[in-house]
């Protein structure tokens, strides 16, 4: 596979959907419309089932949808995808932790290729909550934060299995638009089918933690567990729980979390290292940001290679771009 040695990574500040918004959906809609059809056309569900998925399990989202879909102007192609519903497989790598002593923070690693990244940080008030979050799927969340304090993080579950579903960073959106505590997000996650496997880690400002493993023909599992790496359960092994090294960074993980001795600060930092970082860029795992939630602050921290940073928070968040070298 190959990859950009230089990524721009761009945070971006637009209340509702508009002129910046769709200038990255010109930019990124033609790959997007290649994964589309990567598995042919009619392999994904029809404009109908689409509507008739959001209508039944998000119809709060159903007048955002249909505003993207005007102001695109898209196709019928364009209108199913801008769902995701019953999207093609896509899998990424991911570390995830809450630091829960004294300063409860959600750290989290981002694994995935530097050329398929969205690389946007972006900053809306869509349905009258404010929202901090990396973006995937021209308007979904990998991670992010709301006004509430509501912290959400994903991580692929290692199973390549696939069923009817949305792609999950259009259900962390939905859990950051209408939800303010793990209680009420749990609830969400267990509600709407998602496609694939995936390990959704949540912390809340009121220091409620919870693991929610969603995975295709199984009842999700919610779990008290404060990480999430790419495998279910205990020691559930897969071909890319162990291409990952899944189970070497829980281990890890779990070590610095009930290291007496470990800090806020010392446990944010090994998020920056082996085996928790990974340089294997060309193979699509490599690391491309470490982010920082703290939900008392409402406040967020990213990290990038060669010590780049960017500090933002809905009391004060800056538009500027950043460049990383992933060479």
């Amino acid at each position: 596979m190959r990859f950009y040695s230089k990524k721009r990574f761009q945070a971006t500040e637009e209340a509702t959907p508009g002129d910046k918004w769709l200038a990255h959906y010109h930019a990124a809609a033609p790959g997007y419309r290649r994964w589309f059809a990567s598995e042919g056309e009619l392999k994904r569900p029809s404009l109908l089932e689409c509507r008739a998925a959001l209508q039944t399990y998000m119809p709060e989202f159903v007048p955002l949808w249909e505003r993207l879909v005007d102001l695109t102007q898209a196709d019928d192609i364009g209108a199913r995808l801008l769902s995701f519903y019953c999207p093609a497989p896509s899998m990424s790598g991911c570390s995830q932790a809450v630091w829960t002593r004294y300063t409860p923070t959600l750290v989290r690693n981002y694994d995935f290729s530097p050329e398929l990244c969205e690389g946007r940080i972006l900053k809306t008030r869509w349905h009258n909550t404010g929202v901090i979050a990396s973006t995937d799927c021209l308007w979904g969340v990998l991670d992010g934060m709301n006004e509430h304090g509501l912290c959400v993080s994903l991580a692929f579950g290692g199973k390549e299995t696939v069923t009817e579903g949305f792609g999950i960073a259009i259900i962390l959106r939905y859990v950051l638009e209408f939800c303010a505590t793990v209680d009420e997000a749990v609830k969400v996650l267990c509600r709407i089918p998602a496609h694939m496997a995936y390990n959704i880690t949540l912390l809340d400002a009121y220091g409620q933690v919870r693991t929610v493993e969603l995975a295709p023909f199984s009842s999700p599992n919610v779990t008290y567990k404060p990480l999430a790496v790419n495998h279910q359960g205990n020691f559930e092994l897969s071909n890319y729980a162990l291409f990952s090294n899944s189970c070497e960074r829980q281990q890890f993980i779990f070590g610095k979390l009930y290291d007496p001795l470990s800090s806020v600060e010392s446990f944010t930092h090994a998020f920056e290292y082996s085996p928790l970082f990974s340089s294997n860029y060309a193979q699509g795992f490599g690391t491309l940001y470490t982010a920082i939630y703290n939900p008392q602050l409402r406040a967020t921290e990213y990290r990038w290679r060669n010590g780049v940073r960017m500090y933002q928070s809905f009391a004060f968040f800056e538009e500027h771009d950043v460049w990383v070298d992933f060479s």
